[in-house]
């Protein structure tokens, strides 16, 4: 027995693991999306933290939340990556979508986001993403 823990000892410190390693929380942030905007509009975020999105889609038709130089410079986890695409993640009808990340590390930076889908073009369905 005293073996076995030697060696997942050993795989820790070749692989380095450890068992002490500190776990970051992500922050929670709510968007909610109807036909007319999103809300809020402005999102402010600490450069290099790490945050949940959810985007609440809350009207009935299908919205995107589209931020492609966000989304370029952002670390997206690689299990929510497949809800980027295109550097938007669609949300339908009723639903919502988690995306977590962690913030671009430049300072002072002004994001845009917006709704690429056609209809939007005509409202007010855009807002910005600040990182301090």
């Amino acid at each position: 027995m005293k073996s076995i823990g030697f060696m997942l000892g050993l795989v820790a410190v070749a692989t380095g693991a450890t068992a002490a390693a500190p776990v970051r929380r992500a922050v929670p942030i709510t968007v909610g999306v109807n036909n007319e905007r999103f809300t809020p509009a402005r999102i402010t975020l600490r450069r290099g933290a790490s945050y949940a999105l959810t985007i609440r889609n809350r009207s009935d038709r299908r919205h995107n939340f589209s931020a492609p130089e966000f989304f370029r410079l952002a670390r997206v986890t690689p299990r929510d990556a497949v809800l980027v695409r295109n550097n938007r993640v669609d949300v339908m009808a009723g639903r919502s979508a988690t995306v977590h990340f962690r913030a671009p590390d430049t300072p002072n930076a002004v994001y845009r986001f917006r709704s690429t889908n056609l209809r939007d073009a005509t409202t007010n369905m855009k807002g910005e993403i600040l990182v301090r």
